[in-house]
């Protein structure tokens, strides 16, 4: 089994310490609008050096309640209801939803939504490789025996995998999953969970905007500006020397792909609130790659139009953020508040 195969999942699912902002009140107060609650905010130079100090928390909860099946049946599954993400984001669900998969795992339900919260998932979890359909743009369902993988299985062999003798529904969980795109591992929307059942007749599992449950946390508040000069796009950011993520986890350097600068019109508090909407919102929003090596070169990064990064200004609130590109969790690993200062 590949590592894309089981770099499924899935966008906010971490749980991680205990934050202070939240999803609906954002958390004011704290810090007011320039963030971290500091004063004298120090220049850092040209050369950034990413530190925990600097860095927001963040923590969410995802759940997923299980519709019970029929046994050894050829499933109707169906996703026309979907259109919103489980992050609240509209969706085209013909156009949005192109890749459906079945992953069938060796986890209580509790135990699964734990290992989700957790980021522990690993390819031993699995039963097999995942089933899966890829639509053309007009397919809002399919039956079961339409999905396959790799291992090119037959009928019997699809449908043994709902056979509650040989894997008692007390002990494994299954998941209905749409994702944008035919990438494996990126893009998911929605997820819904069922299990089989001895005495169920039901052969329908819908995927719908409440299939899948999220709250999360976000502080933006609690951490230390990082300060830097305005209107200076020569900057790095080395981020090789962390030991632990924002989500809590630990921090792996050769994981971080990307990076970005955002600015905004809210404050910290505000951007607690619609933390899930960073890249949406964001006044301007420079990206770029990283692919070797613990530092980013801000000064690379570009927006979507092709404007490059000139530096910060003393406006509204902006962010330098890095993410792990290959993560199930694409919440940014790091995510720091830039504030001008005078050197």
């Amino acid at each position: 089994m590949t590592k894309a195969m089981i770099l499924l999942l899935l966008p906010f699912v971490v749980l991680a310490a205990p934050a202070c902002g939240t999803n609906s009140t954002g958390s004011g107060g704290k810090g007011g609008s320039g963030g971290g609650g500091s004063t004298g905010n120090s220049c850092s130079g040209n050369n950034l050096v990413a530190s925990e100090a600097n860095d927001y928390k963040f923590t969410s909860t995802l759940t997923f309640p299980p519709v019970k099946v029929a046994p050894k049946s050829d499933l109707s599954f169906d996703w026309s209801a979907v259109s919103k993400d489980f992050l609240g984001h509209s969706l085209d669900t013909k156009k949005d939803l192109n890749t459906i998969l079945v992953l069938m795992w060796k986890l209580t339900l509790d135990d699964l939504q734990i290992k989700l919260n957790a980021d522990a998932l690993k390819q031993k979890d699995l039963v097999t490789l995942p089933l899966q359909y890829t639509t053309d743009g007009s397919a809002t369902s399919a039956k079961m025996l339409a999905f396959t993988n790799s291992g090119a299985p037959d009928s019997a062999t699809i449908l043994s995998f709902l056979d509650p003798v040989q894997y008692p529904p007390a002990s494994y969980t299954y998941t209905l999953m749409a994702a944008t795109g035919n990438v494996l591992g990126e893009g998911t929307k929605m997820i819904q969970s069922f299990q089989v059942d001895p005495n169920s007749t039901n052969t329908k599992v819908a995927l719908t905007t409440d299939s899948t449950k999220l709250t999360y946390t976000a502080d933006l508040q609690s951490l230390k500006p990082t300060g830097v000069a305005a209107g200076q796009s020569a900057l790095t950011l080395e981020y090789g020397n962390l030991s632990k993520n924002a989500l809590g986890n630990e921090w792996v350097a050769s994981n971080i792909t990307k990076v970005l600068v955002g600015h905004y019109t809210q404050t910290p508090a505000e951007l607690e609130a619609k933390f899930l909407d960073l890249e949406l919102i964001a006044t301007k929003l420079y990206r770029g790659e990283i692919t070797s090596g613990t530092k980013a070169i801000l000064s690379n990064l570009k927006t979507d139009g092709g404007e490059a990064f000139s530096g910060i200004d003393d406006t509204g609130t902006w962010v330098v953020a890095l993410q792990c590109g290959g993560c199930r969790n694409p919440a940014p690993w790091y995510l720091s508040i830039l504030k001008t200062c005078t050197p």
